[in-house]
Protein backbone atom coordinates (compact mmCIF):
# COMPACT_ATOMS: atom_id res chain seq x y z
CA UNK A 1 0.00 0.00 0.00
CA UNK A 2 1.38 3.42 -0.97
CA UNK A 3 0.98 5.58 2.33
CA UNK A 4 3.51 8.96 3.42
CA UNK A 5 5.61 8.97 6.33
CA UNK A 6 5.20 12.15 8.37
CA UNK A 7 7.56 12.93 11.08
CA UNK A 8 7.03 16.86 12.48
CA UNK A 9 10.19 18.02 14.82
CA UNK A 10 8.33 21.80 16.13
CA UNK A 11 9.19 23.57 13.01
CA UNK A 12 11.23 20.43 11.08
CA UNK A 13 9.33 18.31 8.43
CA UNK A 14 10.71 15.09 7.33
CA UNK A 15 8.66 13.47 4.60
CA UNK A 16 9.16 10.08 3.32
CA UNK A 17 6.94 8.62 0.60
CA UNK A 18 7.40 4.84 0.02
CA UNK A 19 6.35 1.57 0.92
CA UNK A 20 6.75 1.73 4.52
CA UNK A 21 4.81 -0.94 7.01
CA UNK A 22 3.13 2.02 8.91
CA UNK A 23 2.60 6.22 8.81
CA UNK A 24 2.76 7.77 11.75
CA UNK A 25 3.42 11.81 12.90
CA UNK A 26 5.44 12.02 15.29
CA UNK A 27 6.46 15.29 17.70
CA UNK A 28 10.11 16.44 17.91
CA UNK A 29 9.27 14.77 21.88
CA UNK A 30 8.69 11.31 20.77
CA UNK A 31 10.64 10.99 17.60
CA UNK A 32 12.02 7.53 17.65
CA UNK A 33 15.68 6.89 17.03
CA UNK A 34 15.02 5.17 13.93
CA UNK A 35 12.41 4.65 11.01
CA UNK A 36 12.36 1.96 9.01
CA UNK A 37 10.86 2.24 4.92
CA UNK A 38 10.50 -0.52 2.67
CA UNK A 39 10.39 0.63 -1.17
CA UNK A 40 10.44 -2.36 -4.24
CA UNK A 41 13.57 -3.11 -6.20
CA UNK A 42 13.67 -0.17 -8.80
CA UNK A 43 11.69 2.14 -6.68
CA UNK A 44 13.05 5.78 -6.05
CA UNK A 45 13.15 7.30 -1.98
CA UNK A 46 12.27 10.84 -1.99
CA UNK A 47 12.38 12.97 1.49
CA UNK A 48 12.26 16.41 2.25
CA UNK A 49 13.40 18.08 5.30
CA UNK A 50 12.68 21.89 5.67
CA UNK A 51 13.90 24.77 8.12
CA UNK A 52 12.14 28.51 9.44
CA UNK A 53 15.25 30.41 8.82
CA UNK A 54 14.09 32.38 11.86
CA UNK A 55 14.28 29.83 14.32
CA UNK A 56 17.97 29.56 14.03
CA UNK A 57 17.96 26.04 13.35
CA UNK A 58 20.67 24.20 11.19
CA UNK A 59 20.36 20.51 9.92
CA UNK A 60 23.12 17.97 9.12
CA UNK A 61 22.73 15.10 6.58
CA UNK A 62 24.71 12.34 6.38
CA UNK A 63 24.39 8.72 4.24
CA UNK A 64 25.73 5.34 4.73
CA UNK A 65 25.24 3.12 1.50
CA UNK A 66 27.39 2.19 -1.23
CA UNK A 67 25.04 2.42 -4.13
CA UNK A 68 23.38 5.84 -2.96
CA UNK A 69 22.98 8.52 -5.61
CA UNK A 70 21.86 11.70 -3.12
CA UNK A 71 21.17 14.99 -4.72
CA UNK A 72 21.09 17.55 -2.41
CA UNK A 73 18.97 20.74 -3.69
CA UNK A 74 18.29 24.35 -2.23
CA UNK A 75 14.95 24.80 -2.38
CA UNK A 76 12.96 27.64 -2.60
CA UNK A 77 9.95 28.50 -0.89
CA UNK A 78 8.47 30.30 1.28
CA UNK A 79 9.84 33.74 2.81
CA UNK A 80 12.46 32.60 5.60
CA UNK A 81 12.63 29.10 4.02
CA UNK A 82 15.06 27.17 3.54
CA UNK A 83 15.16 23.97 2.35
CA UNK A 84 17.07 19.90 1.68
CA UNK A 85 15.40 18.02 -0.53
CA UNK A 86 17.33 14.17 -1.09
CA UNK A 87 16.30 11.93 -4.23
CA UNK A 88 17.78 8.63 -3.59
CA UNK A 89 18.29 5.92 -6.08
CA UNK A 90 19.45 3.17 -3.87
CA UNK A 91 20.54 -0.74 -4.56
CA UNK A 92 21.31 -1.92 -1.31
CA UNK A 93 20.10 -0.95 1.89
CA UNK A 94 20.72 2.48 2.82
CA UNK A 95 21.26 4.00 6.10
CA UNK A 96 20.91 8.09 6.10
CA UNK A 97 21.31 9.71 9.33
CA UNK A 98 19.72 13.40 9.98
CA UNK A 99 21.21 15.56 12.44
CA UNK A 100 18.69 18.55 14.15
CA UNK A 101 20.17 21.09 16.48
CA UNK A 102 17.59 23.92 17.67
CA UNK A 103 18.46 27.28 18.64
CA UNK A 104 20.08 26.01 22.42
CA UNK A 105 22.90 24.17 20.80
CA UNK A 106 22.35 21.56 23.64
CA UNK A 107 19.40 20.34 22.11
CA UNK A 108 20.43 17.90 19.13
CA UNK A 109 18.39 15.18 18.42
CA UNK A 110 18.81 12.28 15.68
CA UNK A 111 16.68 10.15 13.27
CA UNK A 112 17.69 7.29 11.53
CA UNK A 113 16.42 6.62 8.46
CA UNK A 114 16.73 3.24 7.12
CA UNK A 115 15.79 1.85 3.83
CA UNK A 116 15.34 -1.91 2.87
CA UNK A 117 14.38 -3.53 -0.46
CA UNK A 118 11.30 -5.56 -0.30
CA UNK A 119 8.73 -6.89 -2.97
CA UNK A 120 8.35 -9.41 -5.94
CA UNK A 121 12.54 -10.18 -6.41
CA UNK A 122 13.16 -10.01 -10.92
CA UNK A 123 13.60 -13.35 -12.41
CA UNK A 124 17.03 -13.77 -12.17
CA UNK A 125 17.60 -16.15 -15.18
CA UNK A 126 19.32 -15.22 -18.67
CA UNK A 127 16.38 -15.08 -21.43
CA UNK A 128 17.24 -17.41 -24.31
CA UNK A 129 18.38 -14.49 -26.45
CA UNK A 130 20.71 -14.90 -29.37
CA UNK A 131 23.44 -13.10 -28.14
CA UNK A 132 23.21 -15.56 -24.92
CA UNK A 133 23.02 -19.10 -26.91
CA UNK A 134 25.61 -17.91 -29.12
CA UNK A 135 28.20 -17.12 -26.13
CA UNK A 136 26.97 -20.24 -25.14
CA UNK A 137 28.45 -21.84 -28.62
CA UNK A 138 31.66 -20.14 -28.34
CA UNK A 139 32.35 -21.28 -24.63
CA UNK A 140 31.68 -24.85 -25.46
CA UNK A 141 33.71 -24.66 -28.83
CA UNK A 142 36.52 -22.82 -27.04
CA UNK A 143 36.61 -24.88 -23.93
CA UNK A 144 35.68 -22.00 -21.88
CA UNK A 145 33.87 -22.29 -18.67
CA UNK A 146 32.78 -18.46 -17.44
CA UNK A 147 32.04 -17.42 -13.87
CA UNK A 148 31.00 -14.12 -12.72
CA UNK A 149 32.66 -12.90 -10.63
CA UNK A 150 31.16 -9.27 -9.71
CA UNK A 151 27.74 -10.80 -8.68
CA UNK A 152 26.24 -8.74 -5.81
CA UNK A 153 24.37 -10.02 -3.32
CA UNK A 154 22.34 -7.02 -2.84
CA UNK A 155 18.82 -5.25 -4.70
CA UNK A 156 17.30 -8.69 -4.09
CA UNK A 157 19.86 -10.70 -4.87
CA UNK A 158 20.15 -13.57 -3.05
CA UNK A 159 23.36 -16.99 -2.53
CA UNK A 160 19.59 -18.68 -3.56
CA UNK A 161 18.91 -17.15 -6.91
CA UNK A 162 22.54 -16.51 -7.53
CA UNK A 163 22.77 -20.89 -7.61
CA UNK A 164 19.46 -20.94 -9.40
CA UNK A 165 20.89 -19.02 -12.13
CA UNK A 166 23.76 -20.82 -12.60
CA UNK A 167 22.09 -24.58 -12.93
CA UNK A 168 19.83 -23.06 -15.71
CA UNK A 169 22.39 -21.35 -17.59
CA UNK A 170 25.36 -23.18 -17.26
CA UNK A 171 27.21 -19.71 -16.27
CA UNK A 172 29.02 -20.12 -13.29
CA UNK A 173 27.55 -17.99 -10.51
CA UNK A 174 29.08 -16.33 -7.29
CA UNK A 175 27.96 -14.43 -4.87
CA UNK A 176 29.97 -11.59 -3.19
CA UNK A 177 29.43 -9.14 -0.37
CA UNK A 178 30.90 -5.33 -0.40
CA UNK A 179 32.73 -4.66 3.02
CA UNK A 180 33.77 -1.11 3.93
CA UNK A 181 33.57 1.81 6.52
CA UNK A 182 30.35 3.48 4.26
CA UNK A 183 29.45 0.01 3.47
CA UNK A 184 26.31 -2.46 5.38
CA UNK A 185 29.67 -4.55 6.48
CA UNK A 186 32.44 -3.64 8.26
CA UNK A 187 32.60 -6.61 10.54
CA UNK A 188 34.51 -9.70 10.51
CA UNK A 189 31.22 -11.67 12.31
CA UNK A 190 29.46 -10.65 9.44
CA UNK A 191 31.66 -11.62 6.90
CA UNK A 192 31.69 -15.10 8.01
CA UNK A 193 27.87 -15.45 8.97
CA UNK A 194 27.71 -14.45 4.88
CA UNK A 195 30.23 -16.90 3.88
CA UNK A 196 28.70 -19.74 5.98
CA UNK A 197 25.24 -18.41 4.62
CA UNK A 198 26.34 -18.59 1.05
CA UNK A 199 28.41 -22.04 1.61
CA UNK A 200 25.27 -23.69 2.72
CA UNK A 201 23.76 -22.58 0.29
CA UNK A 202 25.29 -24.39 -2.34
CA UNK A 203 29.34 -25.48 -1.69
CA UNK A 204 30.36 -25.14 -4.85
CA UNK A 205 29.87 -21.90 -5.71
CA UNK A 206 32.52 -19.31 -5.07
CA UNK A 207 32.37 -16.86 -2.59
CA UNK A 208 33.87 -13.58 -2.34
CA UNK A 209 34.21 -9.75 -0.73
CA UNK A 210 34.23 -6.47 -2.94
CA UNK A 211 36.78 -4.15 -0.93
CA UNK A 212 36.44 -0.31 -0.60
CA UNK A 213 38.43 0.84 2.08
CA UNK A 214 42.45 0.93 1.47
CA UNK A 215 43.06 -0.63 4.50
CA UNK A 216 40.79 -2.99 4.01
CA UNK A 217 43.82 -6.02 4.68
CA UNK A 218 44.11 -4.65 8.20
CA UNK A 219 40.42 -4.41 9.22
CA UNK A 220 39.66 -8.39 7.74
CA UNK A 221 41.45 -10.49 9.88
CA UNK A 222 43.39 -13.61 8.52
CA UNK A 223 40.85 -16.10 9.44
CA UNK A 224 37.94 -14.47 8.24
CA UNK A 225 39.79 -13.63 5.06
CA UNK A 226 40.38 -17.88 5.01
CA UNK A 227 37.03 -18.44 4.65
CA UNK A 228 36.39 -16.69 1.07
CA UNK A 229 37.73 -17.59 -2.49
CA UNK A 230 38.22 -14.56 -3.98
CA UNK A 231 38.94 -10.80 -3.30
CA UNK A 232 37.52 -8.02 -5.99
CA UNK A 233 38.39 -4.08 -6.22
CA UNK A 234 38.01 -1.60 -8.89
CA UNK A 235 39.66 1.71 -8.48
CA UNK A 236 36.55 4.00 -8.73
CA UNK A 237 36.92 5.58 -4.99
CA UNK A 238 39.74 7.73 -4.69
CA UNK A 239 40.34 9.49 -1.57
CA UNK A 240 37.69 11.55 0.74
CA UNK A 241 35.80 14.68 0.24
CA UNK A 242 36.11 17.52 2.98
CA UNK A 243 33.30 15.81 4.92
CA UNK A 244 35.31 12.91 5.65
CA UNK A 245 33.33 10.57 3.11
CA UNK A 246 34.64 8.61 0.80
CA UNK A 247 35.20 10.34 -3.04
CA UNK A 248 33.17 8.08 -5.36
CA UNK A 249 34.05 8.84 -8.90
CA UNK A 250 31.13 7.91 -10.50
CA UNK A 251 29.38 10.94 -8.60
CA UNK A 252 32.73 13.52 -9.50
CA UNK A 253 31.11 16.56 -11.90
CA UNK A 254 34.34 18.30 -12.33
CA UNK A 255 38.11 17.87 -12.86
CA UNK A 256 39.97 21.15 -13.31
CA UNK A 257 43.38 19.51 -14.36
CA UNK A 258 43.16 16.36 -16.24
CA UNK A 259 46.74 15.64 -16.34
CA UNK A 260 47.61 15.73 -13.17
CA UNK A 261 44.48 14.08 -11.87
CA UNK A 262 45.30 11.34 -14.05
CA UNK A 263 48.70 10.60 -12.52
CA UNK A 264 47.22 10.89 -9.34
CA UNK A 265 45.00 7.90 -10.58
CA UNK A 266 47.33 5.92 -11.83
CA UNK A 267 49.55 5.61 -8.61
CA UNK A 268 45.82 4.77 -7.33
CA UNK A 269 45.25 1.82 -9.79
CA UNK A 270 49.28 0.66 -9.04
CA UNK A 271 48.45 1.05 -5.01
CA UNK A 272 45.21 -1.13 -5.41
CA UNK A 273 47.13 -3.88 -7.49
CA UNK A 274 49.82 -4.16 -4.62
CA UNK A 275 46.70 -5.18 -2.55
CA UNK A 276 46.00 -8.87 -2.01
CA UNK A 277 43.29 -8.67 -4.28
CA UNK A 278 41.99 -11.25 -7.11
CA UNK A 279 40.82 -9.49 -9.87
CA UNK A 280 40.55 -5.63 -10.65
CA UNK A 281 36.76 -4.64 -11.81
CA UNK A 282 36.16 -2.42 -14.55
CA UNK A 283 39.42 -1.29 -15.46
CA UNK A 284 40.74 1.98 -17.04
CA UNK A 285 37.01 3.51 -15.77
CA UNK A 286 37.62 7.05 -15.90
CA UNK A 287 35.03 9.50 -14.48
CA UNK A 288 32.10 11.35 -16.62
CA UNK A 289 34.13 14.58 -17.17
CA UNK A 290 37.36 12.72 -18.64
CA UNK A 291 35.56 10.01 -20.65
CA UNK A 292 35.94 11.62 -23.97
CA UNK A 293 39.69 11.59 -23.55
CA UNK A 294 40.43 7.77 -22.80
CA UNK A 295 42.55 7.42 -25.46
CA UNK A 296 44.80 10.67 -25.07
CA UNK A 297 45.29 10.05 -20.96
CA UNK A 298 45.34 6.49 -21.13
CA UNK A 299 48.58 6.56 -22.75
CA UNK A 300 50.83 3.30 -23.80
CA UNK A 301 52.97 3.88 -20.71
CA UNK A 302 50.33 4.16 -18.24
CA UNK A 303 48.60 0.85 -19.61
CA UNK A 304 51.47 -0.77 -19.45
CA UNK A 305 52.40 0.14 -16.01
CA UNK A 306 48.74 -1.26 -14.85
CA UNK A 307 49.13 -4.34 -16.95
CA UNK A 308 52.34 -5.31 -16.01
CA UNK A 309 51.27 -5.23 -12.50
CA UNK A 310 48.43 -6.69 -12.59
CA UNK A 311 50.31 -9.59 -14.46
CA UNK A 312 53.34 -9.97 -11.88
CA UNK A 313 50.47 -10.43 -9.31
CA UNK A 314 48.71 -12.48 -10.88
CA UNK A 315 46.06 -10.16 -10.82
CA UNK A 316 43.03 -10.81 -13.25
CA UNK A 317 41.32 -7.42 -15.34
CA UNK A 318 37.66 -7.87 -15.53
CA UNK A 319 35.49 -7.64 -18.50
CA UNK A 320 32.37 -6.52 -17.15
CA UNK A 321 29.11 -6.53 -18.80
CA UNK A 322 27.48 -3.85 -20.06
CA UNK A 323 30.69 -1.20 -19.42
CA UNK A 324 32.78 0.27 -22.40
CA UNK A 325 36.02 -0.78 -20.55
CA UNK A 326 38.60 -1.42 -21.08
CA UNK A 327 38.59 -0.41 -24.55
CA UNK A 328 40.11 -2.53 -27.40
CA UNK A 329 44.08 -0.91 -27.01
CA UNK A 330 44.09 -1.84 -23.18
CA UNK A 331 42.77 -5.26 -24.03
CA UNK A 332 44.47 -6.53 -26.95
CA UNK A 333 47.96 -5.13 -24.98
CA UNK A 334 46.68 -7.15 -21.69
CA UNK A 335 46.39 -10.36 -23.64
CA UNK A 336 50.16 -9.64 -25.69
CA UNK A 337 51.67 -8.89 -21.92
CA UNK A 338 50.14 -12.23 -20.25
CA UNK A 339 47.19 -10.96 -18.76
CA UNK A 340 44.45 -13.25 -16.84
CA UNK A 341 40.66 -12.34 -17.74
CA UNK A 342 37.72 -11.98 -15.41
CA UNK A 343 33.99 -12.00 -16.38
CA UNK A 344 31.30 -10.01 -14.49
CA UNK A 345 28.16 -8.79 -14.13
CA UNK A 346 28.31 -6.17 -11.27
CA UNK A 347 24.75 -6.12 -10.56
CA UNK A 348 22.45 -3.59 -9.19
CA UNK A 349 19.08 -6.58 -8.44
CA UNK A 350 18.24 -10.07 -9.25
CA UNK A 351 18.24 -8.91 -13.30
CA UNK A 352 20.07 -10.36 -15.78
CA UNK A 353 22.60 -7.80 -17.66
CA UNK A 354 23.15 -7.82 -21.31
CA UNK A 355 26.05 -10.31 -22.37
CA UNK A 356 26.81 -9.16 -25.26
CA UNK A 357 29.91 -7.29 -24.26
CA UNK A 358 31.41 -10.84 -22.68
CA UNK A 359 30.88 -12.64 -26.27
CA UNK A 360 32.46 -9.39 -28.10
CA UNK A 361 35.67 -9.79 -26.01
CA UNK A 362 36.16 -13.32 -26.20
CA UNK A 363 35.59 -13.62 -30.29
CA UNK A 364 37.89 -10.38 -31.01
CA UNK A 365 40.83 -11.31 -28.50
CA UNK A 366 40.06 -14.75 -29.39
CA UNK A 367 40.21 -15.95 -25.49
CA UNK A 368 40.80 -19.65 -24.93
CA UNK A 369 41.24 -21.51 -21.43
CA UNK A 370 44.49 -20.31 -20.51
CA UNK A 371 43.37 -16.76 -20.73
CA UNK A 372 40.87 -17.06 -18.60
CA UNK A 373 41.62 -16.49 -14.55
CA UNK A 374 40.60 -19.49 -12.53
CA UNK A 375 41.10 -19.47 -8.45
CA UNK A 376 42.24 -22.47 -6.64
CA UNK A 377 39.05 -23.29 -5.28
CA UNK A 378 37.89 -24.09 -8.99
CA UNK A 379 41.41 -25.83 -9.72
Amino acid sequence: MKISLLCSLAAWTVLVSADVKNGTAFTFADLPKELVVQRRVGENVRFSLEEHAELQQSWQAEWNTSECDLTLEHRAGKPGLAGLTVTSKIHTPARVELRYRGPDAKDVRALKLLVYTVGEAKDPLYPNTPVNALLKRECERRGIVITDWHLHIRGGMTPELAAKRAKASGIRSSAMENHGREWEIFDNAQLVAFAKHARKVDPAMPVGIQVNDRDWFKQIDATTRAKFDYILADTMIMGTLPSGRANRLWLVKEIADPDAWMEQYVAHNLQILDEPISILANPTYLPVPLAAEYDRLWTTERMRAVIAKAVARGIALEIQAGSPYPRPKFLKLAKEMGAKFSFGTNNFDPGPKDLARWLEVITWLDLGPNDIWTPSCLK
